[in-house]
């Protein structure tokens, strides 16, 4: 919206929301690139300033909603849910729990694997396939359409959906130059579901578009903090996404919606729960809007996210050609419905006994097939050091 990009009254604006988000992109570049265009007469030139002009403005974060300017940099908790599970002994944590059942493996598998991956066994993958469908089924309900979406995508689609290809700190893995070096590992299904959206028109009456996936997501994470060891932060994880295109006055609602049936697929977990309303450091470059869930984990005695929704306005729908019949771009909403790491050490620490087993959620039972997780019977793997 080089209308509001170049309007001297929102340069101020833009170059903080860019500090407050750590952004790359230059406004003053921007505006110089826009006026140079409106006197440029040369076809030819005019092209290639067009070119550079896109590329700069590319850069330039979304928007953000008016009431986040009163949270500065912290969180707001807008809404609180309670458990009714209670622990007359001390809880564990998920990683001496799956040790004890034998359901993890996520040690000595560097050579093999690379670090901070894992295998799942027995009841814990069928409890991650548990979780997927019981998520399934809520979406399904509502009507929502479930699209499969590939692992490989163009670095261009990754970078219009608002994340960092390049550089050191870039959480995108990148394929060899043998095979592509603009190709890219999707770090989440709703890159998969954009990348199939790019450049569809869609007449107004058959918005909302409500669309669900389940995809593998890869991102290159690291972390030193002692309570996001383990399964917490991984390489690559089962996510099931939720995405919405909207028209421009519809999104908002879209993402309460979003936000809502996140909260009842949690509450339904028996979780205890937190909504926060994120501040604009948190927004990465592409939200306008951001809500994240936390849930408590008495084992670690620490409130862990394990979702977030966001309104991405027309941010993603700008850079993808995503439109609406009446011209305008469309929005577009994201939501976690269910990433599976989290859940499942959020419910291991939830629904432990005293004697290391661990009681199944009530809405997942027929899914499980049993009521009780108990000891792995698979042959324990034991790791050789070869001297």
């Amino acid at each position: 919206d080089f209308t509001y990009l170049c309007s001297s009254e929102n340069t101020v604006d833009i170059k903080r929301s860019m500090q407050i988000r750590k952004a790359t992109g230059n406004i003053d570049k921007v505006i110089e690139l826009y006026n140079e265009l409106l006197q440029c007469k040369f076809l030819e030139k005019r092209n290639q300033i067009e070119q550079e002009l896109i590329s700069e403005a590319s850069k330039i974060p979304n928007r953000s909603h008016p009431s986040l300017r009163a949270l500065k940099d912290v969180p707001k908790i807008v809404k609180s849910v309670s458990s009714s599970r209670e622990w007359p002994f001390k809880p564990l944590t998920f990683e001496v729990l799956v040790k004890k059942l034998n359901l993890l493996k996520n040690e000595y598998l560097t050579n093999l694997t690379g670090p901070r991956s894992y295998f799942l066994t027995d009841g814990l993958s069928a409890l991650e396939e548990a979780l997927i469908q019981y998520t399934l089924k809520n979406l399904l309900e509502r009507k929502y359409r479930l699209v499969s979406v590939p692992d490989l995508l163009p670095r261009t689609t990754i970078e219009s959906c608002g994340m960092e290809t390049r550089g050191e700190r870039t959480q995108v893995y990148q394929l060899d130059r043998l095979y592509g070096s603009d190709t890219c590992l999707s770090g989440t299904a709703e890159m998969g579901i954009a990348h199939y959206l790019q450049g569809k028109t869609f007449s107004k009456s058959v918005l909302p578009l409500k669309l669900a996936a389940v995809s593998r997501c890869f991102r290159a994470e690291t972390s030193k903090i002692s309570v996001e060891k383990g399964l917490y932060r991984v390489h690559q994880f089962t996510k099931v996404e939720m995405f919405g295109v909207t028209t421009s006055n519809e999104s908002d609602r879209m993402l309460n919606e979003f936000l809502q049936i996140e909260e009842t697929l949690f509450s339904d977990l028996g979780l205890q729960l937190r909504v926060l309303d994120m501040p604009e450091c948190e927004l990465g470059a592409q939200a306008y809007r951001k809500f994240d869930i936390e849930c408590y984990m008495p084992g670690k005695e620490h409130w862990g996210e394990i979702s977030s929704t966001s309104n991405c306005t027309d941010y993603q729908s700008r850079r993808l050609s995503i439109k609406c019949d009446d011209g305008n771009f469309v929005h577009t909403v994201n939501g976690t419905a269910c990433a599976v790491p989290r859940l499942l050490i959020a419910i291991l620490e939830t629904y432990q006994n005293k004697d290391g087993t661990i009681n199944i959620p009530k809405v997942l039972i027929p899914y499980m097939g049993y009521e009780i997780l108990r000891k792995s019977r698979l042959p324990k793997l034991i790791s050789y050091k070869i001297k």
